[in-house]
């Protein structure tokens, strides 16, 4: 986990409130600012973050599993190796950018020096403008960086026990000699050695299994008759436990479980107040994939305005307006729906379906939520 610590930075200072006029108007790239007094800002809009838990589940025949039912009387074993998957969580966490569509230039304009208050325009590191204010003050903000995992838990691998893997082979080879008219046979007795195939393989483990099921007992039963302290009946009886499985998984087959962590993002545009939206495609064979994968069915992404903002209407920013932009911020419930069931649902705000609007500050100090771009505070004077 890296944290990252985002503290507000005071960009101007000013000794005066007392602004004759603010302009603000949308940022264009054919112009220039450099030269102009005043600065520019942004409004926020949420990223949503979309981790996504799958399970694997991998199903690995063993190497003697044609023989488990007659050496061993096994029936319920992995008969073919397969795969499948499973979503075990979805989360959705959010965090604030600048809005690149919601970029405006702030003219201070003409001031006085009537005042000897210090104003700050306070701003975050993003470039997102939180409002005037007359206290130095400071905050934290935090983001979570998880990468992308695979953490596999078990082997897909089986284990097998040293043994002899040669065998003895008599042969008895039938010579005959006729000599004149009686016929003699000779017995010539070969003997060589060769491997052992699969079946005789299947015989010695389920011989050792056995054995080893059996010395389990014994020493758990008290059968040999030994005060062994509980530490050392503990590890023998752990390591015989092993050992027996490792044995069965040889005829039974073994599961293997991986869990898989992804990552997505998603920007809602200003437009998209009550959608569905397709992240990714998942299966039960297949797993997560792509949107433009042909098999699996859409995971997608809700969100259900709750229509605050629908009362009003977006001011025309579009040539120089008095004042300074803000948003008057909209909430909505936000969800992510895969076939009938739904993953972590729950109520945010979501600046950038929210409505513009202006604020004219004159004399007055206010201040703006970082995160939503909505009046936090405003001073009024008499």
């Amino acid at each position: 986990m890296i944290m990252r610590k985002f503290s507000l930075v005071f960009l101007v200072l000013y000794t005066t409130l007392s602004f004759a006029q603010v302009l603000s108007h949308k940022v264009e790239s054919s112009k220039t600012y450099s030269q102009a007094d005043g600065l520019v800002y942004a409004l926020p809009k949420v990223v949503l973050r979309l981790d996504v838990w799958v399970e694997k589940t991998e199903y690995i025949k063993g190497p003697y599993a044609y023989y488990a039912e007659r050496l061993l009387g096994l029936t319920d074993v992995i008969s073919k190796n397969s795969v499948s998957y499973a979503i075990s969580d979805i989360k959705i966490t959010k965090s604030y950018v600048p809005d690149v569509d919601q970029l405006y230039f702030m003219d201070f304009g003409s001031t006085s020096n009537k005042s000897g208050d210090a104003v700050f325009l306070k701003m975050n590191e993003s470039g997102i403008f939180n409002g005037l204010s007359i206290e130095d003050e400071s905050g934290e903000y935090e983001d979570e960086v998880n990468m992308v995992e695979r953490i596999e838990k078990g082997s897909r691998a089986f284990k097998y026990y040293a043994d002899a893997n040669l065998v003895e082979k008599v042969d008895t080879i039938i010579r005959r000699v006729d000599i004149d008219t009686a016929t003699i046979e000779k017995a010539i007795i070969k003997r060589s050695s060769i491997e052992k195939d699969m079946s005789q393989r299947a015989q010695d483990a389920a011989t050792y299994y056995m054995e080893v099921r059996q010395n389990r007992v014994e020493l758990i039963s008290g059968f040999q008759e030994v005060a062994y302290s509980l530490g050392a009946l503990t590890l023998m009886n752990n390591e015989l436990k092993q050992l027996e499985n490792d044995y069965l998984n040889l005829f039974a087959g073994k599961t293997l479980l991986t869990d898989e962590h992804f990552v997505f993002y998603f920007t809602p545009s200003a437009e998209q107040s009550n959608i569905i939206a397709p992240i990714f495609k998942f299966s039960k064979e297949y797993g997560l994939t792509y949107l433009t994968s042909s098999g699996g069915e859409k995971v997608s992404i809700a969100i259900k305005s709750n229509g605050l903002a629908e009362k009003l209407s977006d001011m025309d920013l579009s040539s120089n307006v008095n004042g300074i932009a803000y948003r008057f911020p909209e909430t909505a419930e936000v969800w992510v729906k895969y076939s009938a069931q739904e993953y972590d649902k729950q109520l945010m705000q979501i600046p950038q379906l929210g409505r513009l609007q202006v604020l004219n500050p004159k004399q007055n100090v206010f201040e703006l939520y970082p995160t939503s771009g909505g009046v936090k505070m405003i001073e009024l004077k008499k």
